[in-house]
């Protein structure tokens, strides 16, 4: 079969397996391959299968009962089409982009721009039998089948109980000191990374004692969204009574509603306190990360192969 070689320009969503498109970017790549192509298509619900079928298996090909059907993709006029189904060869152009990702040691790598395979699902990609149209636009590809944050929290609560299992006072001073920096960055992660709130009391008020608890319920922060309260506990004070330190009971994180980087100056709270008075509390968080661009550290897995 012949051979052509086509440019084709196509849209990019604003980020990679994002799914949706306001910064109109676009990508532009050169397909080279079969001037022709035979898309296999679902029989029942229409969609491609992301395969393709040989130029003489065609003719008979949709009078077959196997449940598919194909179509012919003209791919001089259709190069977006034949590139979502081609193989890595028949795609040129490709740059390499590297990101830095703050608080963490490894760079996140991609093709720039993403493959169109990694652009648009393929298996919804549908095809009109009436209008022998495949409509358009074309769905983009999601984060469905990367790792999500809810993944990263469970791996990385799995790796603190770990690390938890194995710091001990009889391990050598250098092992045990890793051990604790690696715990440290895990209790860290969420904060790191914009997954969860930092918070700082920027006045300690006076007349709390040790353990009075403060309810941060303010609904700016939460993004106007039914998430749950901050509950804080005073972990110390000095001698008027003022906070000087505190431990959060349970995370509120923040990746599911408010994923941009955020500042907030005496938010909202209450308190059981029966005395304490006048503390101020701020939040603040980094633009969350996308969790299919962090690689995570396993210090336990090399210190203990």
């Amino acid at each position: 079969m012949k051979n052509i070689t086509v440019e084709f320009t196509y849209d990019l969503p604003d980020d990679q397996y994002y799914e949706t498109n306001e910064l109109k970017n676009t990508g532009t790549l050169t397909y080279t391959g079969p001037a022709t192509k035979y898309l296999k298509v679902n029989l029942e619900t229409d969609k491609l299968t992301g395969y393709t079928i040989q130029a003489p298996e065609f003719e008979d090909y949709n009078n077959e009962d196997d449940g598919f059907y194909a179509v012919e993709v003209d791919c001089n006029k259709n190069p977006l089409l034949c590139a979502i189904v081609a193989p890595t060869e028949e795609l040129t152009g490709f740059n390499e982009l590297v990101e830095d990702i703050p608080g963490d040691s490894i760079d996140y790598i991609r093709s720039d721009p993403p493959a169109p395979n990694h652009t648009y699902n393929v298996n919804e990609i549908t095809y009109n039998r009436s209008s022998n149209k495949f409509v358009k636009p074309f769905p983009w590809k999601g984060p469905a089948n990367m790792e999500s944050w809810e993944d990263l929290i469970f791996s990385r609560n799995n790796r603190l109980r770990t690390a938890d299992i194995r710091l001990s006072d009889d391990l050598p001073t250098t092992l045990y000191n890793e051990i604790a920096a690696y715990k440290q960055y895990l209790r860290d992660f969420p904060e790191t990374f914009g997954a969860a709130w930092s918070i700082t009391i920027q006045t300690g008020g006076s007349n709390f004692v040790v353990g009075d608890r403060l309810l941060i319920s303010d609904s700016v922060y939460k993004n106007n969204t039914a998430v749950n309260d901050i509950i804080i506990k005073v972990e110390s004070v000095d001698s008027d009574g003022a906070i000087t330190s505190i431990s959060r009971q349970g995370n509120v994180h923040a990746y599911a509603y408010h994923k941009e980087a955020g500042t907030y100056a005496d938010v909202y709270h209450t308190t059981n306190s029966t005395s304490g008075t006048g503390s101020v509390i701020a939040l603040s968080k980094v633009k969350t990360v996308d969790p299919w661009k962090i690689t995570v550290k396993d210090i336990i897995t090399d210190t203990f192969a």
